[in-house]
């Protein structure tokens, strides 16, 4: 009997696929990367065909690296990166114009408009892009109109083909970020937005549930039929492997962002100043979270490399271990704009305090506090707002959280403990752990508990250096 799990999380800088036993120990992986092209600070988009070779790749890859067959496979369990832009032809399944990423800013000016017409829309939101996608794409109106074209985030995209065209949908938790789920009845589209763009509801993929029996593999593409367990957004996935889903837990997530992410249970918290998200869907039952976003993590490692501060990525994280403080130097990360809670969408990095006398260890470590500090932000105002333990320890994961200098950064200027997740990139865990329930997999054990890092500040002082920081980097008088 197949006993495997495949989980799939294609995110902004890769795409992943990892083989589970029931146990959670990896059997096989693979990990390619994925390429953005982004002409200028505000256009961000990947090549539909190209992501979907790197797909192909890894999870071929990873029954290599298993050395087992897609008979083996259980179910599959696939969470992508949320809110890109995917438009393909219905027939044949080829994109038609580039996907166009979330942390694409070419919406700001239509989420003002949007906002102005009573639709809160974001400006990394789907809603925001998607007529300017379809209005560069020749005839686009007619051809979504007429059903010859077809849109979806990136999961829906991959649940196209992966499906063979067999499957046109996408899950809650995916269409809340969007923008276009009917906020007070998420088990629907906005047909009142849709309408008012000029799509037609036909355009949209349905809504399925976020973990059940979606369907199957096409054969094509691992030479036999899996069925298909789940889709969910990636920050959600993270909440499956860590067993948080029921409400007050929380985690946080650093990859390319970093989210902090709260669950609310069924009831959704639009009062809160982070982002009412929803966790999952089925039927008539809907969970929710809260979540605040650290839109620049990650992504500024590689960003500090190509500036000249250090030559690889391994090597910026020596140079951190080569200092003991960051000299008196404050850093904004803000590549695509500020998050939660200053939604900027125009601010950019900053670097404070920077004299001939700085060195490159003290700004490799300034850059990691900054992105500290920003979680710090976050995390205070869940506490605040959500009524959470003022000393409850937070479950981390992502790659950032490889870094065992950060995770002490981040657990010192938090003054709480950090948990790590022991499987790191812990959401394509969380997608393989979904996909397994949706087709009745039954128990899973639980990994056993990941490293624990110690603050060596009290609040006071944590509170003190997050002031200091905020007074350096941002207006705190506006």
């Amino acid at each position: 009997m197949p006993d495997l799990l495949l989980g799939l999380d294609v995110g902004t800088t890769s795409t992943r696929s990892v083989i589970f036993d029931g146990a959670g120990n990896t059997i096989g992986s693979s990990q390619i990367p994925l390429s953005s092209n982004a002409s200028d600070s505000i256009h961000v988009e990947q090549d539909l065909e190209l992501l979907w070779d790197a797909v192909l790749l890894s999870t071929n890859n990873a029954l290599k690296d298993a050395k087992c067959a897609s008979t083996d496979l259980f179910s599959v369990g696939i969470t992508t990166q949320r809110s890109s832009i995917a438009v393909w032809e219905k027939d044949s399944g080829k994109p038609v114009a580039p996907m166009v990423v979330w942390n694409d800013l070419r919406g700001i000016n239509r989420s003002n408009e949007l906002r102005e017409a009573g639709y809160p829309v974001m400006a990394i939101a789907a809603a925001s892009k998607l007529e300017a996608v379809i209005d560069e794409v020749p005839d686009g109106r007619m051809r979504a109109s007429n059903g010859s074209l077809l849109w979806g985030t990136l999961d829906s995209y991959l649940l196209y083909r992966i499906s063979g065209g067999d499957l046109h949908v996408t899950d809650r938790s995916c269409a809340w970020s969007s923008a276009y789920l009917d906020f007070f009845n998420p088990s629907q589209w906005n047909e009142s937005l849709i309408s008012y763009q000029g799509f037609d509801i036909d355009f949209f993929p349905s809504l399925c549930p976020t973990t059940g029996h979606l369907g199957f593999t096409t054969s094509d593409l691992l030479g036999a039929k899996v069925p298909i367990g789940s889709v969910v957004a990636d920050q959600q996935a993270g909440m499956f492997a860590h067993g948080i889903t029921d409400s007050g837990g929380w985690k946080a997530t650093y990859g390319t962002s970093g989210v902090l992410m709260v669950s609310t249970g069924e009831d959704p918290h639009f009062s809160s100043p982070l982002t009412p998200m929803l966790l999952g869907g089925w039927d008539d039952k809907t969970l929710f979270a809260s979540e605040g976003m650290v839109r620049s993590a990650g992504e500024m490692i590689p960003w500090a490399v190509s500036k000249g501060i250090a030559n690889s990525i391994p090597e910026f994280f020596s140079l951190v271990d080569t200092v003991s403080d960051s000299g008196e130097l404050f850093v904004l990360p803000a590549l695509h704009g500020l998050g939660t809670p200053h939604n900027d969408p125009e601010a950019v990095v900053l670097i404070k305090g920077e004299s001939s006398s700085s060195s490159k260890g003290e700004l490799a470590k300034a850059i990691l506090e900054g992105i500290a500090f920003r979680m710090c932000e976050i995390v205070e105002l869940s506490v605040e707002s959500l009524d959470l333990a003022s000393d409850a320890a937070l479950p981390i994961d992502g790659g950032l959280s490889r870094s065992d200098a950060f995770c002490q950064i981040q657990a010192d200027l938090l003054g709480r403990p950090l948990i790590r997740h022991p499987i790191i990139e812990a959401t394509v865990y969380g997608a393989a752990v979904a996909g397994g329930q949706g087709i009745g997999f039954g128990t899973f054990d639980s990994p056993s508990q990941g490293d624990i890092f110690k603050p060596v500040f009290n609040r006071s002082e944590t509170t003190e250096k997050l002031s200091k920081w905020q007074n350096q980097v941002m207006d705190t008088n506006k």
